[in-house]
């Protein structure tokens, strides 16, 4: 069975690790995968050369900008041409160019759903797009319970829907070195490291982990926090640590290219969202054995059980934030023993192994509907 994924994007993030790995776990089944992006201006996406490198076939459809009518023309073509059973789409982007582009062929279409996000009035506006046209797929999966939930909300009906989770490889990342980031960050030995790694923008809440910080290291003068990323919210949320005369203690370096390194040599990940599909970064801390403190938005408490793989509170709330943060940095023991029971549960139940299976079934249904 011929199978596209298209992904409209540069960056090499948590959806494209998801579709990489599982592309990687398809090699040699009787499902040939081929990851697609758009190339502007002569730009090769940065992703897809992470995923040929692994022998995963990829393509490039030339644009001259996003807005490029003519990918929709290629797409079809490239149906056609290459006898394509299955598209599917993982965004706003694609789910546009996706509906138009599956008329007059014989490709069935697949929607993956992974959140609506709130960036800003241009985003809502693709996502207000993308949740009508998405009805037009013939099946949708999404990443958690709750994301399909909003689905149905949307009167999509709930047998259209199947929910796949995200996957995790523990065994990858078993032999990832750790950062030394008191070292890196000239802290104290004895520094109790926090890290968040999102993006820099409203919908992620580091306003309020910053607040929370700053109460936490009140009760807790060990506590350390670095909050790496990028986006729109940065500057704003440094110039608040400034404010609050804790520079020293709530780091933003920005950028970090060796992101698991880091969230390996950290003693606590704070996920402090107030939206989410189902963040690949508390995956990500769970098979590092980090302890992760999260808000209970989205999937997140689909994964993390509260007191027993992790702490869960409410968005929004610094103050419960900067609870649970000092609680796990005192009641150090039992915070690892929720840290194993984390990685068992995500070595046992979220493998890309079942999560090839789920969507191989969804796969093989999809095809004989015609």
């Amino acid at each position: 069975m011929n199978i596209l994924h298209l992904r409209a994007s540069n960056f090499y993030g948590g959806p494209e690790q998801q579709v990489h790995l599982h592309a990687l776990e398809a090699l040699g089944s009787d499902y040939q995968l081929v990851v697609a992006s758009f190339s502007e201006v002569g730009q090769q996406p940065e992703y897809l050369d992470v995923i040929a490198a692994d022998g995963i076939p990829t393509h490039v459809f030339e644009v001259t900008s996003a807005y490029d009518t003519r990918a929709i023309s290629d797409i079809r073509t490239y149906l056609r041409e290459h006898s394509i059973h299955i598209l599917c789409t993982h965004d706003y982007r694609t789910t546009v160019l996706g509906c138009l582009a599956i008329r007059r062929t014989s490709a069935h279409w697949l929607a993956f759903s992974r959140g609506f996000t709130k960036d800003n009035i241009k985003v809502r506006l693709y996502h207000a797009i993308d949740k009508v046209l998405i009805r037009q797929a013939e099946h949708i999966v999404v990443v958690s319970g709750a994301q399909k939930d909003k689905l149905i909300r949307l009167f999509i009906r709930d047998s259209k829907i199947t929910v796949v989770p995200n996957a995790i490889d523990t065994d990858r990342f078993a032999v990832i070195p750790s950062v030394d980031l008191r070292k890196r960050f000239g802290f104290e030995a004895d520094a109790i490291v926090c890290i968040s790694v999102v993006r820099f923008s409203n919908e992620k809440g580091q306003v309020y982990l910053v607040e929370a910080a700053e109460g936490a290291v009140k009760r807790s003068p060990k506590l350390r926090f670095v909050l790496f990323g990028d986006g729109p919210d940065l500057e704003g949320v440094r110039s608040r640590i400034r404010a609050l005369g804790i520079v020293d203690k709530v780091l933003c370096p920005g950028f970090e290219k060796n992101l698991m390194g880091c969230l390996k040599g950290a003693d606590m990940l704070i996920n402090s969202s107030l939206s989410e599909g189902l963040p690949n970064i508390v995956l990500e801390g769970m098979a590092l054995n980090v302890p992760v403190v999260a808000t209970a938005v989205g999937g997140v408490p689909e994964i993390i059980a509260d007191g027993k793989t992790g702490r869960l509170v409410p968005p929004k709330s610094a103050g419960l934030l900067a609870d649970a943060i000092v609680t796990t940095a005192e009641q150090a023991e039992q915070s690892r023993t929720m840290a194993q029971a984390a990685y068992q549960l995500v070595r046992a139940e979220y493998s890309f192994k079942g999560q090839f299976e789920k969507l191989a079934s969804v796969y093989e249904r999809l095809n004989t509907d015609k």
